[in-house]
């Protein structure tokens, strides 16, 4: 809404500074007093309509534009107030020109502040989701190099954010961009078994989803569509098509998902930390059934799910409430397909 109003404020006032600076004329001569003193009127409007808009954006480029845009102002009273000789009547009205000048210029400034923060805020958007999307997908077939993409594109997220706080928003796009790119690198994962635990745990999401929302009329369509997505997968992956599978089956979990967030509760600090504590506890109790059993695979799944529930803890401790309970569900989901691997039972 404050970019918003930056940006009708600033329409208008880019309006009335060109065509204001463009009516600027010289008198005709040290009497023409009358003109000279409307001329600075003129500019004196035009400098309050764009410190209303430079103000608002909070641009210290654009500030220091506008100081010395008023300081013009002032020289070129001080000489209109003078002994009305013709030379001093020109050098006002140079200034004041000069004046309006560099209104419009910290007009200018502050538009396109306005208009790089909405684009930094809108890409923050973007790869805040694109990040949630390619953990959820990480998931279902970990693997170390996309775990030091998926650390790597987060830090650089929250550099991101601290720098459109700072207002670097060129910067802030920047990086942002860079990181969609990065996260475009993990690329399209390999069918056959991943992809038959990708359908093994889209499956079984929408059983729990069914199960916890039996009654609830808000997400029966959604789960309609899911299941209609997951047949189409089957039917592309039995026909030789397991890439298009696959992306039915992203589009079915991003489904299942929406309707689990649908039907959540208000996340509150007692409610984190109660799961914090009950995934802890599972974590523990499979990761010391993993080891017994022997199996590499299935040690290396759970020591992922150990470092997912101490990025969730310190995402706790950061106040970030949602992200942490996402973390958690990751350490969760990556300990169950650790007991699975490892062939042990399940203490769920």
């Amino acid at each position: 809404m404050r970019m918003l109003r930056i940006a009708s404020r600033t329409g208008l006032a880019l309006w009335v500074v060109t065509a204001l600076v463009s009516v600027v004329a010289l008198p005709a001569g040290a009497q023409d007093r009358e003109r000279l003193f409307s001329e600075l009127e003129i500019t004196d409007r035009v400098l309050e309509r764009a410190r209303a808009v430079v103000e608002e954006s909070g641009n210290e480029r654009a500030a220091g534009e506008l100081r010395f845009a008023f300081s013009l102002q002032e020289r070129a009273k001080h000489l209109a107030m003078s002994d009305a000789a013709l030379t001093d009547a020109r050098q006002s009205v140079e200034l004041t020109t000069r004046a309006r000048q560099l209104a419009q210029r910290a007009v200018n400034i502050a538009t396109q502040q306005a208009h790089l923060e909405q684009r930094a805020f809108l890409l923050l958007e973007h790869l805040d989701r694109a990040l949630e999307q390619a953990a959820a997908r990480g998931a279902d077939a970990p693997t170390e190099r996309a775990e030091r993409l998926l650390a790597l594109a987060t830090r650089r997220l929250e550099s991101a954010r601290e720098s459109v706080q700072e207002q670097r928003f060129r910067e802030a796009i920047t990086m942002v961009q860079e990181t969609l790119k990065l996260l475009g690198n993990l690329g399209q994962p390999a069918p056959g078994r991943h992809l038959e635990r990708m359908f093994e745990n889209t499956r079984r999401l929408l059983e729990r989803i069914e199960h916890e929302t039996r009654d609830d009329e808000r997400v029966a369509g959604i789960l309609d569509r899911a299941r209609n997505l997951i047949t189409q997968a089957e039917g592309s992956y039995e026909n030789g098509q397991p890439f298009a599978a696959e992306r039915l089956l992203q589009q079915a979990r991003e489904l299942l998902l929406s309707a689990m967030r649908l039907t959540e509760t208000p996340i509150d600090a007692a409610r984190v930390d109660f799961l914090l504590e009950e995934t802890a506890s599972f974590v523990q109790d499979v990761a010391a059934q993993v080891r017994d059993a022997g199996s590499a695979e299935a040690t290396r799944l759970i020591d992922n799910a150990s470092r997912h529930l101490d990025r969730a803890r310190e995402l706790r401790a950061a106040g970030k409430l949602r992200q942490a309970l996402e973390e958690a569900r990751v350490a969760r989901n990556l300990a169950r397909r650790a007991a699975q691997v490892a062939g042990v039972e399940q203490l769920e």
